[in-house]
């Protein structure tokens, strides 16, 4: 019997000798692509995080960032939740009829001060109107509906969606966009009876259907002002399924395993023009769709190769208008499109562009046409390209 214990124990050092080896020695990574964040770098040893106890925290979080074989560990963790135990509530994430959508809490107060809310929202957008106009240009505010609030029904009945207070929020900042004269179009007024169909079921965005709305409806509004452009249609843009495995920002938190997949809708970029392109100042040419090799896993920033605090892209059309978009993530696949349609393209993300306000931009760099995008869920949110000034 002691022999067997003595071996019992004599395996289990063993085992956890070699575990802490290939956690220590083993590859490391710099970037979760499922977390979709980066990962603790290795701790530096100094006398001040050795004597406040911050090395033992940084080692800590390093370690269980680096634990040997930790994607294979929490992909069978999920697999077990999603194939044998059926949760419906996941990583933060709904499992709803053919979708995968955020879970947004069970309490969720309605703000008796929505009014005062979307007052100070839209007021935040009239110094931008204002710069984009004294310097000859136009101002257009694009609102785009939330994936949760198009699939709202989807959500099982015992767990909140919350639409009551996000169109709450979202009908006050309209009132009071409209009550200054801000400029708006609202992309859900153009997908008629099903806007299902142009918003992903494995991701917070729109699909490239719905970002073609999005860039026609610029078009159009363009041609209103007097700046008439070319409008590429999808029969020319010959959008369809990529054959790529998409992981969405919903499906990839499920290490690839939701039941719910799809595939991300491309284009032909050959129908684009010749341009030159500057990402946060640098040249790079970069492709307006950036994909993996063949069977590859491809998500959302595909789309102009992801998110980049300032883009520039010149056409070299003098004839057609100047065209600056302001926004998070929503705006990659109009940008990519609006290439076939402007002479220059500017695209500033505040959530990384820190040199400047936007009023400042358009004094250095006036544009023709000026479009801010912002999703129902931020309309009257202060973050990232919220308060811009």
């Amino acid at each position: 019997m002691k022999l067997i214990k003595r071996c019992f124990v004599l395996i289990l050092v063993v085992l956890t000798a070699v575990f802490l080896f290939c956690t220590l020695l083993g590859p490391k990574q710099a970037e979760s692509v499922y977390e979709n964040r980066s990962l603790a770098p290795r701790p530096a040893l100094s006398w001040e995080a050795l004597w406040s106890g911050r090395l033992f925290q940084d080692w800590d979080h390093y370690l269980s960032d680096h634990v040997a074989w930790r994607d294979a560990i929490l992909r069978d963790q999920l697999w077990l939740r999603l194939r044998v135990k059926r949760q419906t509530l996941v990583n933060d994430l709904v499992l709803g009829r053919e979708v995968l959508l955020p879970y947004l809490g069970e309490k969720y107060p309605e703000p008796e001060e929505a009014r005062s809310l979307g007052q100070a929202a839209a007021e935040r957008l009239v110094p931008i109107r204002e710069a984009a106009e004294a310097w000859g240009g136009h101002f257009l505010y694009l609102g785009i509906e939330g994936q949760s609030v198009v699939f709202r029904d989807s959500y099982p009945s015992y767990i909140h969606n919350h639409v009551a207070y996000y169109q709450k929020l979202a009908a006050a900042f309209r009132e009071a966009a409209a009550e200054r004269g801000i400029e708006a179009r609202y992309l859900i007024e153009e997908m008629g009876e099903h806007p299902e169909d142009f918003y992903s079921r494995v991701d917070h965005h729109y699909n490239l259907r719905g970002a073609y709305l999005a860039y026609r409806t610029i078009c159009a509004w363009s041609e209103a002002q007097g700046l008439p452009v070319p409008l590429l249609s999808q029969e020319t843009l010959k959008i369809a399924p990529l054959s790529n495995p998409f992981y969405g920002s919903y499906n990839r938190k499920l290490y690839g395993l939701s039941p719910v997949t799809e595939q991300l809708l491309g284009f032909d970029p050959a129908c684009m023009p010749s341009y030159s392109r500057r990402d946060n100042g640098v040249r790079t040419d970069a492709p307006l769709l950036a994909l993996p090799p063949e069977g590859q896993p491809v998500d959302y920033s595909a789309y102009m190769g992801g998110d980049f605090g300032e883009t520039v892209i010149r056409t070299h059309r003098p004839e057609l208008p100047n065209l600056l978009i302001v926004g998070d993530s929503f705006t990659n696949p109009v940008e990519a499109l609006c290439v076939g349609s402007f002479n220059e393209i500017r695209s500033l993300d505040f959530r990384y562009y820190r040199d400047m306000s936007l009023t400042e931009y358009l004094r250095l760099h006036p544009a023709d046409l000026v479009v801010l995008i912002r999703d129902s869920l931020n309309y009257t949110g202060t973050e990232g390209n919220g308060d811009l000034r």
